[in-house]
């Protein structure tokens, strides 16, 4: 029996009835506090990821700056096709777009955070999708896309939609599926993991492809750096003449900024291998080259002096990773829904 006196879930104690209707109003109080509360974080995951989006807004409009990504370096970006493909030449796109020509062109294509649209211009001219649909949160860069995509002739193919990831998908559920979903560097941004990997899940087509395509940095999330992450880059860094120099050692290479950047990378993989079965997994590591390239003046990576720096740097990096004494950056991973997802 209920104790008389003051009573915390205000539950009457007269008659079975009028307690079953408190019960029920109580619960639902419960309810409507959890989704208020669910509501208020996925306000504050929108807030982020808009100021993220203006945030890259400035810097792709910004030429000013000195800094290149290290990929941008192509003694570099042909390291890592040969460590994904296994040709030079051969980059990971193009390596995933010929394992899967057998299906092409797919129907429907979809790039969440696509930027100012490089991934989808370059599916439309290997004519893999008869539609991509771009979708980001950045309206600079969508405006940018789209003004590319009509300079290249793929207005009638390509479709940009300036929207947060998680947002868009949750309005396509139901909608016609997709044949391959791409996240191209985008992926480290998305704070709800979990539920953007479910519903890429529910939007793709079942049966072939229906792809998720990741190419992504996976490595420590903006709070787990640790001085140890960068201590072989900065070891190499002091053979790096100071005119050459953008900073005075090697930081983590964070774009701080950007409060989305590196939100929860380390989470990654481990929530793809749980929520969808993976095909592929292709490490490619940037332990020592991303942080060390972050460090360099942009304007100097083709002198012969910080060439010979990175190819210590490649040397290094290859025996490190072959040794398993580094955990990869870097990863392109291929997964599908898992049976009964769509």
């Amino acid at each position: 029996m209920f104790k008389t006196g003051k009573n915390p879930f205000r539950v009457p104690v007269t008659g079975p009835d009028t307690a079953l209707r408190s019960a029920r109003r109580f619960f639902a109080r419960v309810r409507t506090r959890l989704q208020k509360g669910t509501n208020r974080i996925q306000e504050t995951v929108r807030r982020k990821a808009h100021r993220s989006g203006a945030c890259w807004d400035r810097m792709n409009q910004d030429n000013s700056g000195d800094v290149l990504y290290w990929l941008a370096v192509p003694m570099l970006a042909h390291e890592v096709n040969r460590r994904v493909t296994g040709a030079p030449l051969t980059w990971p796109l193009a390596g995933f777009v010929e394992s899967i020509k057998e299906h092409l062109p797919v129907r429907r294509a979809l790039s969440l955070g696509c930027g100012t649209g490089n991934l989808e211009r370059e599916v439309a001219k290997a004519q893999c999708a008869l539609q991509i649909e771009g979708v980001d949160v950045g309206a600079a860069s969508i405006k940018k896309a789209c003004e590319l995509a009509a300079e290249e002739g793929f207005e009638n193919v390509i479709r940009y939609h300036c929207a947060d990831a998680a947002e868009w998908l949750r309005r396509q559920k139901g909608k016609e599926p997709f044949d391959v979903i791409f996240f191209h560097g985008s992926l480290h941004h998305i704070e709800e993991l979990e539920e953007v990997l479910d519903l890429c899940a529910l939007c793709l087509r079942g049966g072939s492809p229906g792809l998720l395509y990741v190419d992504e940095y996976v490595g420590p999330s903006r709070n787990e750096w640790r001085s140890w992450h960068v201590a072989y880059a900065n070891g190499l860094f002091g053979r790096v003449p100071e005119e050459h120099r953008r900073l005075p050692e090697v930081t983590p290479p964070i774009v701080w900024e950007d409060p989305t950047e590196m939100i929860r990378s380390s989470e990654i993989v481990p929530l793809i291998e749980g929520h969808l079965e993976v095909v592929s997994y292709r490490p490619y590591f940037g332990n020592v080259l991303f942080p060390l390239v972050a460090a360099i003046k942009g304007s100097s990576l083709d002198s012969p002096e910080v060439l010979e720096v990175l190819r210590e740097g490649v040397t290094l990096e290859n025996f490190l990773a072959e040794h398993r004494l580094i955990d990869t950056m870097y990863a392109v991973t291929v997964a599908r829904p898992k049976d009964g997802d769509n």
